[in-house]
């Protein structure tokens, strides 16, 4: 083979090599850029808490993909234990559980709600009053970890 054949050869490798980690690298990241941008978080709010005491945090998920998604935790760093959790009623009786994750349907919408799922946010750290705004982070399986800004009403 001759000196052109050669380089014609190593640019095929390199284009070819080029493209393969192109396809490693961007295939993975604009599946997770697709997977956060399907969940969309909305009509988020904290109730007012004193200082060592519990509060909850509402709002609505909807995921707008055609895959299920999972919400599986909480963080939140004003409060020393934050947690996903369910209100059930039994034999007359009121009660709450924590629950280790909640499924998001394909192209569906679930609401937490006083009496249904909502956040624990247990032993707060500080009184949280109207109007504040509080970070926190949810983790999901697909969307990965989404941060939000939530008022406290």
């Amino acid at each position: 083979m001759d000196a052109r054949g050669k380089k014609r050869q190593v640019g095929k490798r390199k284009f070819t090599s080029v493209h393969i980690l192109l396809f490693c690298v961007l295939i993975p990241v604009a599946g997770f850029l697709y997977a956060a941008s399907a969940i969309r978080i909305e009509d988020a709010y904290i109730r007012v808490a004193a200082q060592g005491m519990s509060s909850a945090g509402y709002f609505k998920i909807t995921n707008s993909s055609d895959t299920p998604d999972t919400l599986y935790a909480v963080k939140a760093s004003f409060a020393k234990m934050a947690q996903l959790h369910e209100s059930f009623r039994k034999n007359g009786m009121v009660g709450m559980k924590e629950i280790r994750f909640v499924v998001i349907p394909a192209d569906s919408t679930v609401t937490f709600k006083p009496g249904g799922y909502h956040l624990m946010l247990m032993n707060v750290e500080y009184d949280l009053k109207v109007g504040m705004k509080l970070h926190v982070f949810l983790m999901f399986r697909k969307a990965g970890e989404i941060g939000l800004d939530i008022p406290v009403k």
